[in-house]
């Protein structure tokens, strides 16, 4: 009877003690080696057409997408983390103080991702920003993590960037972690000013960058 591989991959081998019928070995080694390699496919529908019930492990190159992925958890993950950027649009209102508030998605789009195998990826904030209402008055750019399945991060004290009256262009980077794999996260650009309002505060040239990390 044919014997596993010496590898443990459970890949049957026809053993010389087997009848001779080399379509059934030679079906038998493919059956085991293709789905253990990485397999091509036009598009991820027409992976999805073909593989009906992924095993964990599984690796596709996708031709259209130009993507290797891997099955995990129930998902499948690009293998080589994709950088996603947003970049701000216009400025934020300004009509509260002391409290941080969410932009608009028209005004600084939300970047979305999905979930490496590590489970981590890399944020970084960059802006020009300034309030000249006081001496003494903030403003801030930040941003917060949310999960569709749950997950949750905001710290404005580790994500966000600060000016005091003048202007201050800088970039701030920061690294999520605990992230399920392959669920989708999305970043929500944030701002906060002490005092003043729009005619004070502004923040300009403003980008989110999100960077997957292996």
């Amino acid at each position: 009877m044919p014997t596993n591989d010496a590898w443990g991959q459970g890949i049957s081998l026809w053993s010389l003690t087997d009848a001779p019928d080399i379509p059934s070995a030679v079906g038998a080694l493919g059956s085991g080696v293709i789905p253990r390699s990485i397999m091509r496919f036009a598009s991820a529908a027409a992976r999805s057409a073909a593989i009906d019930s992924p095993a964990e492990g599984m690796t596709v190159w996708l031709i259209s997408e130009g993507r290797q992925e891997v099955y995990h958890s129930g998902s499948w993950i690009p293998v080589q983390p994709i950088p996603v950027q947003a970049e701000q649009v216009s400025d934020a209102p300004y009509n509260v103080t002391g409290t941080t508030v969410d932009y608009s998605s028209s005004a600084w789009p939300r970047p979305q991702f999905v979930a490496p195998p590590s489970g981590r990826a890399i944020v970084t904030v960059s802006a020009a920003l300034a309030n000249t209402n006081t001496d003494t008055s903030t403003i801030w750019a930040a941003w917060r993590a949310i999960g569709s399945l749950g997950y949750a991060f905001v710290d404005l004290n580790k994500t966000g960037l600060s000016a005091q009256a003048k202007r201050v262009v800088a970039s701030r980077r920061y690294m999520l972690t605990g992230m399920t794999p392959g669920e989708t996260i999305t970043i929500v650009p944030q701002w906060n000013i002490s005092s003043g309002t729009s005619s004070t505060a502004s923040t300009f040239g403003g980008v989110l960058l999100v960077e997957p990390s292996s």
